[in-house]
């Protein structure tokens, strides 16, 4: 009869638990769905600005950037943003991240999806699939990272000439 009790206790408790970080990724879903959107609005570079933290930590997926701070945050998404028009992303799965050691829901977001759009520069189209995660804290983000050719999309839509000068 013990045990029934406190195995119930310990049921109560981690249903509490998942439906708190539930709500808690639900929010996070939010921050992380708007600063997607400002990619196919580029315009808003404000608001994606608002949403990042100072001390965020960021997967670049350009080949050799590695981890990079706030300032290469903003500067990789003002390139993305100035550089290319009629952005999309679309077949998104938004799902909730989980704790590596528990596996369960943390409150952080991930999501798979492809992303589309037209060099400014040259007019060549681009679609490269792709996956995003995000750690959010009191409404910004202070981990995140892109895994997708972000090299190999740049040099698809790069014109011939561009790429002789490098």
């Amino acid at each position: 009869m013990r045990n029934l009790l406190i195995l119930s206790v310990i049921v109560i408790l981690s249903s509490c638990t998942q439906s708190d970080n539930l709500a808690l990724y639900n929010t996070n879903l939010e921050v992380a769905k708007k600063a997607m959107s400002c990619y196919e609005t580029p315009t808003d570079f404000e608001t994606f600005k608002s949403l990042v933290s100072e001390d965020v930590k960021h997967q670049s997926p350009m080949y050799g950037q590695g981890v990079v701070d706030y300032d290469g945050v903003l500067g990789q998404a003002s390139f993305y943003m100035q550089g290319f028009t009629n952005v999309k992303f679309e077949n998104a799965v938004w799902l909730p991240g989980v704790d590596t050691t528990s596996l369960t829901n943390n409150g952080s977001v991930r999501v798979y999806g492809t992303w589309s759009g037209e060099s400014l520069e040259t007019g060549k189209s681009f679609s490269v699939d792709s996956y995003h995660y995000f750690d959010v804290k009191e409404g910004k983000i202070i981990s995140s990272g892109d895994y997708f050719d972000a090299t190999g999309m740049v040099m698809a839509v790069s014109s011939p000439a561009s790429m002789d000068e490098e």
